[in-house]
């Protein structure tokens, strides 16, 4: 091979390098966009994520909220059938059948149908919140763990046709309580 050959041969294989450095060169831009594209991509679904997350957690806390606030009430009006009961009682202890049926009648119906509002109102209350975490469990809400808090509540085994019960260490004994006068609530059975 002459001098010139190889002059030509050189620069032929020069230029062939050239253009495999320009390809490869053009090969790496594209896989550093790429690459760039993926990660914006990666933090923009993390930053939707944690906002999900966040949302999730305020309803949470919001229908525990609601929870405790229903469980207060349900202990209040337990209470005040409990006080009705007694004062009740100790009407009848102390007019001996005195009193006519048509005037305890609508009291009693007054307080039935209040105990049956707010019975109603706590179990509407905890069907919200079941069913909010059953949707939760759908395919499209997105949730993956299955570890709840209200599972692990005492409540959480209760049906929509039983009340919970009340030990007699959360509420005062009968013995401690006074006996409300009749002149409470009956004045005008007297």
């Amino acid at each position: 091979m002459s001098k010139s050959d190889r002059k030509k041969a050189s620069k032929a294989f020069h230029e062939k390098c050239f253009d495999e450095m320009d390809k490869i060169g053009r090969e790496l831009q594209l896989a550093l966009a790429e690459k760039n594209d993926q990660k914006a991509y990666e933090s923009q679904l993390l930053r939707k994520i944690q906002a999900t997350e966040a949302e999730r957690n305020s309803k949470l806390q919001q229908a525990i909220a609601l929870k405790e606030a229903a469980l207060a009430e349900n202990k209040k009006l337990h209470n005040e059938i409990r006080q009705l009961q007694q004062q009740l009682e100790s009407v009848n202890v102390s007019t001996q059948d005195n009193i006519p049926w048509n005037d305890v009648q609508p009291i009693l119906h007054q307080t039935h149908g209040e105990l049956v509002s707010a019975t109603t109102r706590y179990w509407n209350a905890i069907d919200a919140l079941q069913n909010r975490r059953l949707a939760s469990y759908l395919p499209g809400s997105g949730v993956i763990h299955g570890n709840w808090m209200e599972q692990y509540d005492p409540l959480g085994a209760l049906g929509h046709n039983s009340l919970p019960g009340f030990t007699e260490s959360g509420n005062p004994s009968s013995s401690n309580q006074q006996m409300p006068g009749a002149n409470n609530v009956f004045d005008s059975f007297v």
